[in-house]
C-alpha cells in the first residue's frame, strides 16, 4: 500500500509539473463515491449460491485539459468491503489520455468503464462485475451521429498479463446503434464481445485456452411519452434481441460449442420507478464452461448458465439523480427463474460524482 501511494504521489506530482510548461491550460479536479448492496437469495434453484456484497468506493482524480478537447487523468479506484479488517480491501490505478469532440471520443490508458457506452445488457456484465470492475485497461474509440443516438464504437480490454499462471485475458468488445430519427423511438444495432482466456495446462485443475464469442443483434423501441399520470410522464422501452454465442475450450474438447436463443426486454417508467420484465429463451447453457472456469471467462449474470432454455428477471426499481445531477441512488428488488425454481435480488447503490476545473493563468513555457 506504501508503494502505491507513492507511485500515485509520483505521478500526481509528474502531471502537475507538466502544466507549467503547457500554455493556458485547465486543471481538472473530482472525486467520484459509489457505495453497493447486492444481496441474491437463490436457495430454491439448482447450480447457483446466495450471497452479500456490501462495500464502498473512492476515486480521486486530477488531470490536465488543452485545447478544449485533449485530456490527460490520473487517479485511483480505492475500495473497501464492509466487513473487511483490512484498511483498504483494494486499490487499483487509473491513468489515461482523452479525446472528446462532438462526434469523436478516443481513450487510451487505464479508463473509467462508464466511458464505453455499448453492451450494458447482463447477458455481458453483470452490475456486481462493473462495480468492482471499474476501469477498461486499453483504448476505446466512438463515432457519435451528429443529428441522432446513433453510433458505433469500439474498445479492447487487457484484463490478463502474462505470468507463470495466466498467459493473458483480453476482451475486444463492439457495438453499434442507428437510429430513424433524432428522437430515437425506433433504432436496431448490435453488440459484440469476444473474450480469450489462456492459461498454461494443468492436469490437476485442467486449465486451458478459452474463446468466448458472443453476437447480439437488436431491435429496440424508446417511446418519448405515452401518457401523463400527474405531473411525470410515463415511457416505455421494448428490445428484441437474437443471441448467438460461440464458445470453445482449446486444450479440453477443441470443438466449438454454439448455444443461441433470443430475449425480449419490457419496461415502463414513471417518476423514477421502473417496472421491467427481460425473457430470454434459447438452447444450451451460454456459459458452457462456468463450472470450470467461473468468473475468470464469464462476466455476465450467473443466471444465464442455466441449461433449461429459460431466464426470467421481473423487476422493480427506482433510480433519481439529485443536486444539479451530482448524487444519484438506485434501489430495487428482482425476481429471478432460470427453470430451476425461482430467487430474488435485492439492491441500493448511492453514488456521487463531482468534478471542477480550475484555469491556469500561466502562458510561457519554463526554461
Amino acid at each position: 500500500m506504501r508503494r502505491f501511494a507513492a507511485y500515485i504521489l509520483l505521478m500526481l506530482a509528474t502531471l502537475v509539473g507538466g502544466v507549467c510548461t503547457l500554455s493556458a491550460q485547465e486543471l481538472k479536479l473530482g472525486v467520484d463515491f459509489a457505495t453497493l448492496f447486492d444481496n441474491t437469495e437463490y436457495a430454491s434453484m439448482d447450480g447457483v449460491s446466495s450471497g452479500t456484497l456490501f462495500g464502498a468506493r473512492l476515486t480521486p482524480k486530477v488531470g490536465v485539459e488543452w485545447q478544449e478537447r485533449n485530456s490527460l487523468v490520473v487517479g485511483a479506484d480505492l475500495y473497501q468491503d464492509f466487513g473487511d479488517s483490512k484498511f483498504l480491501s483494494t486499490a487499483k490505478l487509473q491513468l489515461y489520455y482523452a479525446y472528446n469532440a462532438p462526434q469523436v471520443k478516443l481513450y487510451a490508458g487505464i479508463l473509467p468503464r462508464s466511458a464505453m457506452k455499448g453492451l450494458c445488457s447482463p447477458l455481458f456484465f453483470d452490475p456486481s462485475y462493473c462495480y468492482y470492475n471499474n476501469s477498461i485497461s486499453g483504448v476505446l474509440a466512438r463515432y457519435e451521429a451528429a443529428a441522432s443516438p446513433s453510433y458505433v464504437e469500439f474498445t479492447m480490454d487487457y484484463t490478463g498479463m502474462r505470468t507463470f499462471d495466466t498467459r493473458e485475458a483480453f476482451a475486444i468488445m463492439s457495438s453499434g446503434k442507428h437510429s430513424f430519427s433524432a428522437h430515437g423511438w425506433l433504432s436496431y444495432g448490435y453488440d459484440f464481445y469476444m473474450g480469450h482466456y489462456a492459461k498454461d495446462y494443468n492436469p490437476d485443475t485442467r486449465d486451458g485456452v478459452v474463446d468466448n464469442i458472443m453476437l447480439v443483434p437488436y431491435v429496440e423501441y424508446e417511446s418519448a411519452e405515452l401518457g401523463r399520470m400527474g405531473s411525470y410522464p410515463l415511457t416505455m422501452c421494448a428490445r428484441l434481441s437474437y443471441v448467438q454465442s460461440l464458445q470453445r475450450d482449446r486444450i479440453n474438447e477443441n470443438a466449438w460449442d454454439h448455444p443461441f436463443g433470443g430475449e425480449l426486454l419490457i419496461g415502463f417508467k414513471w417518476a423514477g420507478l421502473e417496472l421491467s420484465n427481460r425473457l430470454y429463451v434459447g438452447r444450451g447453457s451460454l456459459l458452457t464452461y462456468y463450472n470450470r472456469y467461473g468468473a475468470d471467462v464469464y462476466h455476465c449474470m450467473p443466471l444465464y448458465r442455466t441449461d433449461k432454455g429459460i431466464y426470467d428477471a421481473i423487476a422493480l426499481a427506482y433510480g433519481r439523480r439529485f443536486f444539479d445531477n451530482t448524487v444519484g441512488i438506485k434501489a430495487g428488488i428482482t425476481m429471478e427463474n432460470d427453470g430451476t425454481g425461482w430467487g430474488t435480488r435485492q439492491w441500493l447503490q448511492v453514488d456521487v460524482a463531482l468534478d471542477y476545473g480550475v484555469s491556469l493563468k500561466r502562458k510561457q513555457t519554463m526554461e
